[in-house]
């Protein structure tokens, strides 16, 4: 008599699996809409992985075995069939959402990254933006979780052909034998690199294909390993995988550097329920109607719930409740089934759609649904960079006439009446405002680029001042402001700026270890610079607090630096960091302009951090604090627009318009400091 996991076996269904992908999915539902109650929910996709590579090496080995050759054309079309139906629509409607919906500070941003997931290149994206200093705090996007999907696409693609290249240089060994070597060396060289990059750069080595390749490569590999061991072992295999994964949710957190060793956690537990098969006791759970439908529909539940989670607070104008994530949860599992329903099973079963159709065939259907979503994003563009170019115009005609309080000069005159905050009078306009910034490369250094990229601004001769300035990203947001003085003073100012690094001898840790090395050969040459600098009034450094206060180390760091400079006579002025709001302030400002300062203001207790610089001063002899904290913050409230200007364009970068208000005040404040 046949057991039921033999049945499964036979029909190619295995409830095992669909129970394994109801655990998964689950595990990242609950993660995104509760991650402090299942913090190390993400393994989820960790285990997808490990499904995908078993089953899709499962099938190339059978039609292999079968047919004596593998059809990659027909492989790929199965696979387009299979995911491209349910993801092309969740983008498309995605897409019309952002329009309906979010800000339009986030268009920009959000329709490039629907763009990247329709091409599945999502994750090589998110890659870039990880190691970007600007970028790596951007919100999330409604599609980041897509970079799961491209990773899956990208995997598909390069198996087929991997296997293929093998067994053609190596065409005289066995053809088992070379596969398993091939994907055993392909899944040791990813893991490897996984463990390095984690360590270089955990943010990229997250979404990187390469080092998430070892994942399905362990599943392709047990595939090659046919359980034979007894249905108590089957019990105890699976038992034990159920375990890890479900340890793994809750002892893992985003804090734990992954993927890695940590990663082996999720993947070897998934991996010892997949090779138990379909003996083990999740057969039975796998069966039962609730468990089979969420296995069914776990794919179009990963696809709608992440859209849903992003975009409702965008209607609502406030962070998700209790209730509302309870509702996100049950209309993903219900537009989950519609779309697998209605729209993924008709489209990839039917005869009349794509079932069976020639793989040209399959490419052409795909090709127009991907045109489809590019279409929408494609025309979502040019609005928005037309838009932009009109917004920037009217920046630039306020500017040139500023009338009476515009920006700083509302806090800094007493009785001063701001213009009226409403969405047509706010300067930048708040959907341009993350673009608002006056830096350039030649004042500027990146990332992992060590160089000393000084600009001169103002007379290079016969000038009343020179100023030597020195800081971060946050110095290079006064840039406008620095450009305005140099110009009506008449003042030489040499601007240097590095992502988050500054004028120190106290060694930074930065996002990777290039990062860091990159910092401190650029203080290097920073120290070089000043040592050689002649005929100079003032050194006028910055640091951002980064929202926390600073530690004695970092006082001393700015002390021990400042004290090498060739001149003690030459004074340091130290322009003390501004308040720091939250990163979401434009959209905030957005969603009701009128009421921007009450919803959006922040007491100045929360937003305003010790930077260190302030101590710094008072240890050095001629060193001087200028404090602007009184041009952003008024009654104890930091606000976010101020005079018709929106201050920030993110958090803690003020936008260009806004800095270039506040350069009178600070002009004052530096000839008081050397008056």
């Amino acid at each position: 008599m046949q057991s039921r996991g033999d049945t499964a076996r036979q029909q190619g269904f295995r409830p095992d699996i669909q129970a394994l992908r109801a655990l998964a999915v689950l595990s990242v539902l609950l993660y995104h809409l509760w991650p402090e109650s299942l913090p190390g929910g993400f393994v989820g996709v960790d285990v997808f992985f490990v499904i995908s590579g078993y089953l899709i090496t499962s099938h190339l080995v059978r039609e292999r075995e079968r047919t004596g050759r593998i059809a990659v054309g027909r492989f790929w079309a199965r696979r387009a069939a299979r995911l491209l139906p349910a993801s092309l629509l969740v983008l498309a409607v995605t897409a019309l959402a952002v329009l309906a919906w979010a800000p339009r500070s986030l268009w920009e941003r959000f329709v490039a990254e629907i763009t990247a997931s329709a091409l599945y290149v999502q994750n090589w994206r998110l890659v870039a933006d990880s190691v970007d200093y600007l970028a790596a705090e951007d919100s999330a996007s409604p599609v980041q979780h897509f970079w799961t999907l491209s990773v899956e696409e990208q995997f598909y693609v390069a198996l087929p052909l991997l296997i293929l290249a093998a067994t053609l240089l190596l065409r005289r060994l066995p053809w088992r034998a070379v596969v398993v070597g091939t994907l055993a060396v392909a899944t040791a060289a990813s893991f490897g690199y996984g463990l390095w990059l984690t360590d270089w750069s955990a943010g990229a080595a997250y979404f990187s294909t390469f080092t998430r390749a070892w994942e399905f490569g362990i599943g392709a590999l047990i595939s090659f390993v046919p359980f034979a061991g007894r249905r108590v072992a089957a019990h105890g295999l699976a038992l034990g995988g159920v375990a890890l994964i479900v340890a793994s949710t809750v002892l893992l957190s985003g804090e734990v550097p992954f993927p890695g060793f940590a990663a082996l956690l999720p993947v070897v537990g998934a991996a010892l329920i997949v090779w138990a098969g379909g003996t083990s006791f999740l057969i039975r759970a796998g069966s039962t109607p609730p468990v089979r439908l969420l296995g069914d529909v776990s794919y179009a539940v990963y696809l709608w719930h992440w859209p849903l989670i992003v975009m409702l607070p965008f209607l609502t104008g406030h962070t998700l409740t209790p209730l509302e994530k309870i509702g996100i949860a049950a209309a993903s599992i219900l537009l989950a089934w519609l779309s697998t329903r209605f729209v993924e099973n008709p489209v990839r079963l039917s005869p009349r759609l794509l079932s069976g159709r020639r793989p040209l065939v399959v490419a052409a259907w795909a090709a127009g649904g991907m045109a489809c979503v590019l279409a929408i994003t494609v025309t979502t563009g040019a609005v928005v960079r037309e838009e932009e170019a009109r917004d920037r115009a009217a920046v630039a005609d306020v500017l040139a006439a500023p009338p009476e309080c515009l920006g700083a000069a509302a806090m800094a005159a007493g009785g001063c009446e701001a213009r009226a905050l409403d969405a047509t009078s706010l300067v930048p306009a708040p959907a341009i405002a993350e673009a608002d910034d006056a830096n350039r490369d030649e004042c500027w250094s990146s990332g992992d680029d060590d160089s000393l990229n000084v600009c001169t601004l103002g007379p290079e001769t016969d000038y009343d001042r020179r100023l030597v300035v020195i800081g971060d990203s946050h110095n290079n947001a006064y840039l406008s402001a620095y450009e305005r003085i140099a110009e009506e003073r008449g003042w030489r100012l040499d601007v240097m700026g590095h992502a988050a690094c500054y004028w120190t001898d106290t060694r930074t840790e930065l996002a990777t270890p290039q990062q860091t090395e990159a910092c401190a050969t650029w203080r290097g040459r920073v120290a070089d610079y000043v040592a050689s600098a002649e005929d100079v009034d003032a050194f006028l450094v910055t640091r951002s607090s980064g929202g926390v206060d600073a530690d004695a180390e970092t006082v001393d760091g700015m002390v021990s630096a400042w004290a090498a400079r060739p001149d003690e006579g030459i004074p340091v002025l130290a322009v003390l960091d501004s308040p720091r709001l939250p990163s979401d302030t434009v959209q905030c400002i957005e969603f009701d302009p009128a009421q921007a300062d009450a919803r959006c203001g922040r007491p100045i207790d929360e937003v305003l951090y010790d930077d260190g610089q302030a101590e710094a001063v008072q240890r050095d002899p001629n060193a001087t604090a200028i404090d602007l904290t009184d041009l952003f913050c008024a009654d104890d409230v930091c606000a976010p627009t101020i005079g018709g200007v929106v201050v920030y364009r993110d958090g803690h970068h003020l936008t260009a318009t806004y800095a270039a208000t506040v350069a009178p005040f600070l002009a004052e404040r530096i000839e008081a400091a050397l008056g």
